[in-house]
């Protein structure tokens, strides 16, 4: 019994690291056409570059990681390496939830009292997210090794709370969706808005569901179950806020493609979105993930 949890212990990070990035170069398979298309033909931009960093920083995360996992390492390289890898996780959810929350405060026009609502909920987690992963590095203690990757005795669950802060942000996020998407679907059943309200809450329901085993698991489980569901959660950010900026991008292209309509257009026309990203259009700049500009018709 001891062997195999030996056995277990020295392979479960590697083989979910494996895994994790199995799915992120299928993801990017299956879209690097919508990719080239959407993306790399327009200047660069602050999209353009909050489009790469979330696709592709989680692959560095998964190189870190495998990198220590098939080498020999000493206490003090396995304190440094898990530590470069826990802030490298964070700034990489950050990211991800810094774009959903881009994503609504657009969807919302910009209005003044959801940036404020949407900066208090960021502050408020990120915080405390920062304090908590330093806490929680601090306590990891390791055992010596006598092959390859690091032996985890002992650690802190103080962790389950920056998961639990996690999943505030993202519920905050999805109520603001709903909400919207209650306001604009009652009016309009446009396929692409639809999509975007769809996807949204939709990707919430994901996303909790990870951030809820990851506050289970540190609780219930072995210290070498502590890490093993953090890369699945840091890749599925990454892919399904790639899939959102996709969309937004695909949007924009046609958007971009249309003649400008006159605003006596006939009813029926449904919702109309403009994307604008870090545009310069005459006296005209506009800073953001995306910017919708909305035309109802009743």
């Amino acid at each position: 019994m001891g062997s195999m949890s030996a056995v277990l212990e020295a392979r479960l990070i590697p083989s979910t690291l494996c895994a994790c990035a199995t799915i992120l170069i299928y993801d990017v398979m299956c879209t690097l056409d919508q990719e080239i298309l959407y993306v790399w033909p327009r200047p660069w931009s602050i999209s353009t570059v909050l489009f790469v960093l979330n696709r592709y920083l989680p692959f560095v995360d998964i190189f870190v990681g495998l990198s220590a996992s098939f080498k020999r390492m000493t206490l003090e390289e396995c304190s440094l390496q898990n530590a470069a890898t826990a802030w490298l996780f964070v700034m990489g959810i950050m990211l991800s939830e810094g774009i959903l929350m881009l994503r609504t405060y657009a969807i919302w026009e910009r209005k003044p009292i959801i940036f404020l609502v949407l900066s208090i909920l960021a502050l408020g987690v990120l915080g405390p997210t920062l304090v908590l992963v330093h806490l929680e590095i601090a306590s990891l203690e390791y055992i010596p090794n006598d092959g390859v990757g690091c032996l985890l005795s002992s650690s802190s669950s103080i962790v389950v709370f920056g998961y639990m802060m996690i999943m505030v942000s993202e519920t905050g996020i999805a109520v603001l969706t709903a909400v919207k998407a209650y306001r604009d679907l009652r009016r309009s059943r446009v396929p692409w808005v639809l999509k975007l309200y769809q996807d949204g809450l939709l990707f919430y329901l994901y996303l909790l569901m990870i951030s809820v085993a990851n506050t289970v698991v540190p609780l219930t489980a072995p210290p070498v179950f502590m890490e093993w569901l953090a890369m699945p959660q840091r890749v599925l950010h990454s892919v399904l806020c790639t899939r959102v900026l996709l969309l937004i991008h695909r949007r924009r292209r046609i958007v971009d493609s249309e003649a400008p309509r006159p605003a006596s257009e006939p009813n029926g026309s449904g919702v109309v979105f403009s994307s604008v990203i870090d545009d310069n259009r005459g006296d005209e700049s506009e800073v953001g993930l995306t910017t919708f500009e909305a035309r109802l018709s009743e």
